[in-house]
């Protein structure tokens, strides 16, 4: 039987630098559980394909054949507008959170307008700081704060069920709005990341990081704070203009 929410609505599942084959198994089986298809993985540590990952994929031995591998993060959200990241802990950011119930509504009004994506890191140590601030918002489950660490396939069950209840609620709903016609469409991750490192590049080049030490930490705060604005591609796009105008300026000097 088909399933009642359309493909192209349901999030990408994209596993940071994932380190067991078997967990990608399993993540896949998660997928297929809860309707979702589209798995990337970024540099997996013991390569990719590997046939380790079958046996624990089960019904879901298709995901893992069509899975894609990239070498960077932004590489793997070339085509998503919105990315919710999984984290087990607190983070020193400024960085939007959320849990995963409130996600899975926001998913799902997010796919109306652009590509989502759940993002989750490696199995031993999570996602780095620098990943997280690539998210749009990160998520927390309130576990057992003695032990709230999960299962990398549990983790993707967790979220991935969330956003299917959200979804089909938001079939059911005969009152719901249709999605906005307003506003230019938000601006790819990979489209932030690059205007991103333009910017920190020329931040570097005028001496705006004057303590190597602070500069990781200022970096992925400007980050987040550009992040927060949800930035459409057109405004990407004046930004790098203002960025060329200014280090144009600086050069004629």
């Amino acid at each position: 039987m088909n399933d009642l929410i359309p493909m192209d609505t349901c999030p990408v599942v994209i596993l940071a630098r994932p380190q067991m084959a078997e967990n990608i198994g399993a993540t896949a089986r998660a997928m297929m559980n809860c309707g979702l298809h589209d798995l990337r993985i970024v540099n997996p540590r013991d390569g990719w394909p590997n046939p380790v990952a079958l046996p624990m994929a089960a019904g879901g031995k298709s995901i893992i054949e069509m899975a894609q591998v990239f070498d960077t993060l932004a590489d793997a959200t070339h085509d998503i507008s919105f990315m919710a990241a999984a984290t087990a802990r607190q983070r020193d950011m400024p960085i939007r959170a959320s849990e995963p119930r409130a996600i899975g509504s926001e998913l799902v009004q997010k796919a109306k307008k652009g590509r989502v994506a759940l993002l989750f890191g490696p199995e031993a140590s999570g996602l780095d700081n620098n990943e997280v601030v690539l998210a749009d918002v990160a998520v927390s489950a309130a576990l057992n704060p003695a032990y709230p660490s999960l299962n990398l396939a549990q983790a993707v069950l967790l979220l991935a069920w969330e956003w299917r209840v959200a979804a089909l609620s938001d079939i059911g709903d005969e009152s719901r709005s249709e999605p906005s016609e307003d506003g230019d469409e938000a601006a790819p991750i990979k489209e932030r990341d690059y205007f991103f490192q333009r910017l920190e590049n020329a931040l570097d080049d005028s001496g705006f990081f004057s303590s190597t030490e602070m500069a990781p930490a200022v970096k992925r705060n400007i980050r987040a704070l550009i992040n927060r604005a949800t930035p459409s591609r057109q405004e990407i796009g004046t930004l790098h203009g203002i960025i060329q105008a200014l280090t144009s300026k600086r050069r004629d000097r």
